[in-house]
């Protein structure tokens, strides 16, 4: 496609938002490129609302914005990576002008984390705080630049230099370029998204070339140039029951593209070749009919089949692919066939802990248990959400599920921010989704509303209510900081409160608040424990929404104004500390209940009096 035509492509979905979201209709085509680029790009998951709100809390392009037009969290990520977006709505640019916009966005992040919060305008400083506030041992930063003009021969490499340049790491911070060749096949792929592939052929070297396997696998010598097809017809939707999708990799994928383009007769040695499981598999002649399947291993391969100018008809070349028929009896069987042979056939990349866990029959089970008590519980990424459960706390994931469960039960809010995996320690694992899932599932579901009232409503009404207070300037960005610790308080009050949680129990944890990690056991015992522990509040509370908003807007304002205080005698001893390294450690926590207990115990007793049903 020339430039013109990817400038023609990009103006016409400009203009298919501007009709399709009502807020962007008096709104300037560079303002909507970036909308254009971050749906496309960050929300191809077809579950993933995006709306008007969205685009509203995304975008931060406007006087004082410090040279940034979005800031979101990676939705696609389980470490809560922070996206800084920068785009240029071009038809040409200069390497000095990719250059300059990359190297801003990473000075507007150092002047942010140095706290120059005055440099930028209201919103920009909020929506930071906001997301830095999630930012955690796990994350990334991401510096993602966006244009409509054509890449015309820039290197690249020279501007992921700047990292290097400006003292930052590759490991917790990427520098993301799309030129507009990107951007376009961003937006396919993101159109393109379905559930599954319920038919489809590949084509093989020889006729009925194939070596079997108790007639429920066979090894074939498949035709790139069938695959590039596939992958042209169906895009994604083929890695549906892989373990993750295309991720970009320079050094593996710069070996792969100098294999195809240089020496394509060896690749077949080269490669590790395809696996595919299948409901049913069939041979006839030159070609292999495929019902219900997908690639499990080789999306690397794959999409770099795809991208391939050097592969048509004309230029083939094979590889190695193995087709399984999916063996069991059951449902559960099937999906743990299935998700064992994706783990052993990726040897590749790392794989991360949540695409071993999506198909596991428990995984399963909880969804069923969640919809029992009206949360749609994702188990397969790209599941579309009924129309039903679209409201925040009605739907969620297990990365979100993870989340709570760790600042909510287990008590440890900063681990639940900056080291989420801990979920998938079996301590932590099996007693939320081995256990009594349907306990577990009504705990969630409230946990759900608190953190959706955090993040939609209590933020902007505790700005509101405190921006005239003398201490704004450190109580308000604790508040941003504050809402894994928020969650871990409600449930601490309400358990405490129905003596779950007993004055023994607080006599241990306050005790042994600097012990380092040697009573970390006694805290997850006196935590883990939730026998007869069904509800955070009765069930006429939370039916009533205005009333249960207000108890939680007390009970936030409880530990926000305590944390405050103690973090204050904190920052006097060390002035290197911010609030949002002080709450992503566990143990300050606890330190702020016992620092202010007396207040917080006879605060918890005032409001859950209050709770007259």
């Amino acid at each position: 496609m020339d430039k013109n035509a990817l400038y023609e492509t990009i103006s016409s979905k400009i203009k298919s938002l501007k009709e399709n979201y009502p807020s962007l209709r008096k709104e300037s085509d560079e303002h909507i490129f970036t909308v254009l680029c971050v749906k496309s790009n960050f929300f191809k998951n077809p579950s993933l609302s995006f709306n008007d709100s969205d685009i509203e809390n995304i975008l931060v392009d406007s006087v004082k914005d410090g040279g940034v037009d979005a800031l979101l969290a990676d939705p696609n990520s389980e470490t809560n990576n922070m996206i800084i977006c920068q785009s240029k709505y071009y038809q040409s640019i200069t390497f000095d002008a990719v250059r300059d916009a990359v190297a801003k966005m990473i000075l507007f992040y150092k002047s942010m984390m140095r706290g120059e919060y005055e440099e930028v305008n209201t919103k920009v400083q909020r929506a930071f705080l906001s997301l830095n506030a999630e930012i955690g041992e796990e994350s990334k930063v991401c510096f993602v630049f966006y244009t409509s003009a054509p890449k015309s021969g820039i290197r690249e490499d020279r501007i992921q230099k700047l990292l290097q340049e400006h003292g930052l790491d590759t490991i917790n911070y990427e520098i993301q370029l799309y030129f507009a060749e990107d951007v376009v096949d961003e937006i396919k792929e993101s159109e393109s998204r379905r559930p599954t592939v319920e038919n489809g052929k590949i084509a093989i070297d020889k006729a009925n070339n194939f070596l079997e396997y108790n007639e429920d696998a066979i090894i074939v010598n498949v035709s790139a140039f069938s695959i590039k097809e596939l992958f042209a017809m169906h895009s994604t939707n083929l890695l549906s029951r892989n373990l993750r999708y295309f991720v970009k990799k320079r050094d593996i994928d710069s070996s792969i593209n100098e294999t195809i383009s240089k020496y394509p007769e060896t690749f077949w040695f080269k490669n590790n070749g395809l696996t595919i499981i299948c409901d049913d598999f069939d041979v006839s002649g030159r070609e292999v009919k495929l019902k219900n399947f997908s690639i499990v291993n080789g999306g690397q391969t794959t999409s770099l089949l795809h991208k391939s100018k050097e592969i048509n008809k004309e230029h083939d070349f094979y590889l190695p692919c193995k087709i399984i028929r999916t063996l069991g009896e059951t449902e559960d069987d099937k999906n743990l066939f299935s998700l064992e042979i994706a783990k052993a056939t990726n040897s590749q990349k790392a794989i991360k802990q949540i695409d071993l866990k999506a198909n596991a029959p428990e995984q399963v089970r909880f969804g069923n248990a969640m919809r029992n008590v009206g949360v749609f519980y994702q188990t397969k990424r790209g599941e579309v959400i009924p129309k039903d459960y679209k409201e925040d706390y009605k739907n969620t994931d297990l990365v979100e599920v993870g989340k709570l469960c760790l600042a909510g039960i287990f008590q440890l809010p900063g681990s639940s921010r900056s080291k989420p995996s801990s979920l998938y320690l079996e301590k932590y694992y099996t007693p939320v989704f081995n256990e009594d899932q349907a306990q577990i599932c009504s705990l969630i579901k409230e946990l759900l509303y608190i953190d959706t009232y955090y993040r939609k409503s209590f933020i902007q009404r505790f700005d509101k209510e405190h921006e005239e207070s003398p201490f704004a300037s450190e109580v308000i960005p604790f508040a941003h900081n504050a809402r894994t610790i928020c969650i871990s308080f409600v449930t601490f009050a309400a358990r405490y409160y129905s003596k779950n949680i007993k004055l023994s129990d607080l006599k241990i944890i306050f005790d042994h608040i600097n012990k380092d990690k040697a009573y970390d056991d006694y805290y997850y015992d006196i935590f883990k424990d939730i026998d007869g522990f069904n509800m955070l509040f009765p069930k006429k509370l939370f039916d009533n929404k205005d009333k249960y908003d207000e108890v939680l807007y007390k009970l936030f304002e409880v530990i926000i104004l305590s944390g405050r205080r103690y973090y204050s005698t904190k920052k006097e001893l060390d002035s290197t500390l911010n609030e949002s390294n002080f709450l992503k450690i566990d143990k300050n926590y606890y330190a702020i209940l016992k620092f202010d207990w007396d207040s917080i115990s006879s605060k918890i007793t005032e409001i859950f009096k209050l709770i007259v049903l």
